[in-house]
């Protein structure tokens, strides 16, 4: 049973002087050397090693490697919309605040007065937000993961013990916690708890507060992200565009090569160098999803994508977006995006209306991509003029998987390295000397690189509802079911009466399984397909979209060859026998009605019945009368009658 964790601190730093785990060990960033490497230096040994970006982690899993993970927050979704309010602007209120080591008690008064708070509560507020590293921390009654608790006694006994030995300068493990404190309890004839619970204490203390006490002071100066602290105009991935675009192309299906239909196309822009972030191609018109996919793809790093695709070059961009600037329409404004972005606490800001200026830099990628389709087969052209006799959908070619490597080749191959008109330079020459520096200007660095890609792209999925029936949860014409649904088969929501709806994730190019938010653990689980469809090999390579395609286009064409004219023929003559079935019926029942009516009209009278003398005359006095012996064989033959008949 996979559970998506709901706990995490987003992203974490790359410069020179960050910590960051690598093979599960503390290092320390000590130079950047290319665009996806750096040397890193062991924290204890002082061994120096060059690495590359893909390898490192958050420094958070060097804590306790081998700690059982603690019981993650619930969901954000398994909240009320009110409490997912309250929390949202919570955040908003302590960002100033969070995450920042330089803080005083003035500047907590200030933001307390705002919020109409206790200075305490708001200091409160922000060690719970820190410890969670979500929104959850900050609803109400959510400060972090509840599980059985323990006598005060032992409580009392672990704090001590973490105190002692555990945030010192002897790094002792977890483990040399649990064996001081199985001594104590036998020592007090006090039942042991788990290990567990030590660990999952251990990890509710702020990793800042860990490597400062063990000895790392730098480390943990340097451990906290600061979104925000640079300029988001001089920094890459400070500040990207987003918008859609129906391209000027039709696309074939993939099995049959007839034309389908003109894809959208989303894509994402870093303002400082112009380098594409990310994209998403589909055939769906634009939506929340779209949005959600294209920036988680712009975060995570791309060389598994290209690999996938079987194309060279480079595409190094990756890390942690700071803001994201977009027009007005509705899919920017979708819940499940707004919620994602506050989860990965990145900023969104939309264009003020009437101000297409402000999103210049994505509107003219967008007319360079279009610009290119223009020279492609099935280009349907920017308008009717410049299409003249063109037939589109009958020279339409590309797949939407082939047009999709072909964009992409295009962007790494094309885009990136030619010069741009307002840099003056490619814009992977532009991300380059961000982040390395120049001669006469300084580097900025990497962007902060996520902490959990699962979580990165699980965040942004699209959410549904559905009610769970004894065959599971159907949806796109298939049933998923897993153990975890069992409770829930048919299950009455006691307010409305009525059978309640579960949420539920869907990944839009995946068709095995599904992610279903229970109401109890308010946790995430995945429900596999089941049964599994007998798909055949070139159908599992299809995304969702394109295999729910297929099947409408099929039902369709099923449909098609349907005899319509015998199907009319049936039906006419169908009303026809059921009128005359209605009609003789309704007569036979009517006519039975009426023949009862007249028979009860008459006087009935009871037959009179002969006396008893009269049936015995009748009897012996010749009705049936005996018949004489002596005539009883009058009508045989006078030959005698012997017992055995011999021939002669």
């Amino acid at each position: 049973m996979t559970q998506i964790p709901t706990e995490t601190v987003t992203a974490f730093d790359v410069r020179p002087g960050a910590a960051v785990a690598y093979k599960n060990e503390l290092h320390r960033v000590c130079a950047v050397l290319s665009l996806d490497r750096v040397i890193v230096q062991h924290a204890q040994n002082g061994r120096t090693e060059s690495v590359l970006l893909d390898h490192l982690r958050h420094p958070n899993t060097v804590l306790e490697s081998s700690a059982a993970k603690a019981e993650p927050l619930p969901a954000l979704a398994a909240f009320s919309k009110a409490e997912q309010d309250l929390a949202k602007k919570r955040l908003e209120q302590l960002n100033e605040l969070i995450g920042k080591d330089s803080r005083t008690r003035d500047d907590v008064a200030r933001v307390a007065a705002t919020m109409a708070l206790s200075i305490a509560s708001v200091y409160r507020l922000i060690k719970d937000y820190e410890h969670a590293g979500s929104l959850v921390g900050l609803i109400p009654g959510q400060r972090g993961p509840k599980g059985p608790r323990l006598p005060e006694r032992v409580e009392e006994m672990i704090r001590d013990i973490i105190n002692e030995f555990y945030l010192q300068d002897q790094k002792l493990k977890v483990v040399d916690v649990f064996q001081e404190l199985d001594e104590r309890c036998k020592a007090e004839k006090i039942k042991l708890p788990h290990i567990n619970s030590v660990r999952n204490r251990i990890k509710k203390i702020p990793a800042k507060e860990v490597h400062r006490a063990r000895g790392f002071s730098q480390e943990a100066d340097k451990f906290t992200p600061t979104p925000g602290e640079f300029p988001p105009t001089r920094n890459v991935l400070g500040v990207v565009q987003i918008d859609h675009v129906h391209l000027d192309m039709t696309v074939v299906y993939s099995d049959t090569r007839e034309p389908w239909g003109r894809p959208w196309l989303t894509l994402v822009i870093d303002v400082y160098t112009r380098m594409i972030v990310g994209f998403y191609l589909s055939m769906s018109t634009p939506n929340s999803t779209s949005a959600g996919m294209a920036l988680a793809m712009g975060m995570l790093s791309k060389k598994d994508y290209l690999a996938e695709l079987d194309l060279s070059g480079s595409w190094p961009v990756q890390g942690k977006i700071h803001k994201v600037h977009c027009d007005n329409a509705k899919e920017f404004r979708g819940a499940v995006l707004e919620h994602a972005c506050h989860e990965q606490r990145i900023d969104t800001e939309f264009r003020r209306v009437k101000t297409p200026r402000y999103g210049g830099h994505i509107e003219r990628m967008i007319g360079n991509v279009n610009m290119m389709l223009q020279k492609k087969p099935g280009t349907t052209f920017s308008n009717p003029q410049k299409r003249g006799d063109y037939d589109s959908k009958k020279k339409s070619a590309y797949t939407l998987r082939e047009l999709e490597v072909e964009i992409a080749d295009w962007i790494v191959n094309h885009y990136h390295v030619s010069k741009h008109g307002a840099l003056r330079k490619p814009p992977i020459k532009a991300w380059e000397e961000a982040i390395l520096g120049t001669s006469k200007t300084p580097a900025c660095g990497f962007p902060q690189l996520i902490t959990d890609p699962e979580k990165l792209i699980f965040d942004f999925l699209p959410q549904d509802t559905r009610v769970v029936s004894p065959t599971g949860i159907r949806i796109n014409k298939a049933d998923y079911f897993s153990e975890v649904l069992i409770p829930w088969i048919n299950y009455v929501d006691l307010k409305t009466g009525k059978k309640k709806k579960f949420v539920i994730k869907e990944h839009p190019r995946h068709r095995d399984a599904i992610w279903f938010l229970d109401p109890q653990t308010r946790q995430y689980y995945r429900i596999p397909q089941f049964p599994l469809q007998p798909d055949t090999d070139y159908e599992n390579q299809l995304t969702g979209e394109e295999f729910s395609a297929l099947r409408s286009r099929d039902d369709a064409a099923g449909k098609a060859m349907e005899d319509t004219e015998a199907k009319a023929g049936y039906r006419q003559r169908s009303k026809k026998r059921e009128a005359a079935s209605v009609a003789t019926t309704t007569a036979a029942r009517k006519a039975a009605r009426s023949g009862k009516s007249s028979q009860a009209g008459k006087k009935t009278t009871k037959p009179k019945l002969p006396d008893r003398s009269q049936i015995e005359d009748r009897m012996l006095g010749g009705v049936n009368p005996a018949p004489d012996p002596s005539e009883m064989f009058s009508g045989f033959s006078d030959a005698p009658v012997l017992p055995f008949s011999t021939r002669s």
